[in-house]
């Protein structure tokens, strides 16, 4: 490994990215370096380095970060929010997220549109919205409140999802579209998910980049999965981008400003060929279709936000957002609570009550889920239970090291 560059960059190193890069991962450090003139640009993921468990275990005293920040320009993009969970949100993360881009003077920030924590239960794996005008309301509250708080707009990114909510009213375009009316985020389109919802879900994807707002598009992620033992596509972040996926990332090149793209990959990193392969190809397109250098008056510009309430919070309590809420504590209910299993497998209205679910449109809504989707959940669910509690136990054992190395090193009797 090459001396790390820990001088401060540039002012306007993090301001305006531009290119395509890759997903820093601590333990790519080394494979980065090889092609550092390659590379554009980096993402960072807030959790590693706001959540102490996933520093201590990777990079704990932040040089290799540091390093990375110093070398390239770099996004921020989060895993946590649950921006769309109706319930009050997580202050720690928030301003965990707010001090880190603080404290790197980074500009560019994403999170995901989707929901995956409900009654202190994090499943980890994101739950799609359903695609309902209550649900873009919400999404509006919560997106303002953050966007406070970090002090800028930022990206919000489609996901892969293992299931839509039943009689959803709105198309998942459309629903993005009303996102895109409602708030002042711009797109950060994963080319892989879409690809994945059209193959899982059986549409067109090409039509459904017809009816999305591509000029809200300001990044894009590529990944590459595999098709599971059912015939679906899982979003694993495992393998080279497939095939099908390069046209539909060309499409939206030539019909977006994006100006961020990143290869996300997050392990098989034997051989580091095929991520530097990966990366070739994107940036091949991406500058078949962009100026080696991005001219400065062709910045993204930044889009109309709609009157919101200054000061205005969310009310995850109000009564319009009660069947939403009762929608997302009752599916969690189902993947986690084997009493309520029980119960709602004997009599799905009387169980409801529990989570306050009455309204008929979102009793049939969490009624009509497949019985095999919401197997497989409980069992990644039973899953990472267990994974939570391994994780927890080793993250106690490296803490009492490091506290007793820190107390050896200073001279103290232990």
């Amino acid at each position: 490994m090459s001396a790390p560059n820990l001088e401060s960059p540039s002012p306007n190193h993090h301001q305006n990215p531009y290119g395509v890069g890759l997903a820093y991962r601590y333990s790519c450090h080394n494979d980065y370096l090889k092609y550092e003139g390659e590379i554009d640009l980096m993402e960072v993921s807030t959790e590693d380095y706001i959540v102490r468990e996933r520093r201590m275990h990777r990079d704990p005293d932040e040089l290799l970060i540091k390093d990375a920040l110093n070398r390239w320009p770099t996004v921020v993009h989060g895993i946590s929010l649950s921006i769309g969970t109706v319930a009050e949100l997580n202050p720690h993360y928030i301003s965990g997220t707010r001090d880190f881009i603080k404290r790197h003077d980074l500009n560019i920030f994403s999170e995901h549109l989707a929901f995956h924590s409900v009654d202190g239960k994090d499943l980890t794996m994101f739950l799609c919205m359903p695609f309902e005008e209550i649900a873009v309301q919400w999404i509006k509250q919560n997106y303002y409140a953050v966007r406070r708080e970090l002090g800028r707009p930022f990206a919000l990114e489609n996901v892969t999802y293992f299931f839509p909510a039943p009689h959803s009213s709105l198309s998942e375009a459309d629903f993005l579209r009303r996102i895109t009316e409602e708030t002042d985020c711009t797109l950060l389109l994963d080319i892989t998910n879409v690809f994945n919802n059209a193959m899982n879900h059986g549409y067109d994807p090409y039509e459904f980049l017809d009816r999305l707002p591509l000029e809200r598009v300001s990044q894009m992620h590529l990944a590459g999965g595999f098709k599971g033992e059912d015939g679906k596509w899982e979003d694993s972040h495992s393998h080279p981008v497939m095939g099908e996926v390069w046209p539909l990332y060309e499409e939206v090149l030539k019909r977006s400003p994006a100006e961020v793209v990143v290869i996300e990959r997050d392990s098989r990193f034997n051989s580091f060929s095929e991520v530097h392969t990966d990366l070739k190809k994107a940036r091949d397109l991406f500058y078949r279709h962009r100026p080696e250098k991005r001219p400065a008056e062709d910045l993204m510009p930044a889009f109309e936000s709609p009157t919101v309430a200054e000061n205005s919070d969310p009310e995850p309590l109000a009564s319009k957002f009660a069947g939403l809420r009762g929608y997302q504590r009752s599916l969690m209910g189902r993947i986690t609570d084997t009493e309520f299993r029980t119960q709602f497998r004997a009599d799905p209205p009387i169980a409801l009550e529990q989570f306050e679910l009455t309204d008929a449109k979102w009793v049939d809504s969490i009624s009509d889920i497949d019985p095999d989707d919401i197997h497989k959940l409980q069992s990644a669910w039973e899953y990472i239970h267990e994974e939570d509690k391994e994780v927890a136990q080793d993250y106690e054992q490296n803490e009492w090291a490091v506290w007793a190395e820190e107390i050896e090193a200073s001279g103290e009797a232990i």
